[in-house]
């Protein structure tokens, strides 16, 4: 993003371990005077759309499923993936409820 935008950007990142890495660390501080970093407080899926969508991942390919093999788990969340990929309104959907949530507490 730092190659393609010439302004500031504001990343908004959540609690994983890896954004502490000691390679990121660096790589924040070496670009401070374009790179502006938020964390998310801990625990807070509902400032995380992605955390939804994961929710509604589960519960579509995985929730109350038995899978023989790996593959066939594997297969069951690919085809839901690709249901997201056809069909954007699924992920529409989850950030228009972020929002009117988002809105109505803010």
């Amino acid at each position: 993003m730092l190659a393609y935008y010439k302004g500031k950007i504001i990343l908004i990142e959540d609690g994983a371990p890896y954004h502490g890495s000691g390679v990121i660390k660096e790589f924040k501080l070496a670009n401070v005077d374009r790179l502006t970093v938020e964390r998310l407080p801990a625990f807070s899926p509902d400032f995380n759309p992605i955390e939804k969508l994961w929710k509604n991942t589960k519960r579509d390919s995985t929730h109350m499923k038995y899978f023989k093999t790996f593959e066939d788990l594997h297969d069951s969340v690919v085809q839901t993936f690709n249901t997201y990929m056809h069909d954007a309104s699924k992920v529409i959907c989850v950030m228009q409820k972020l929002r009117e949530d988002f809105v109505v507490t803010a």
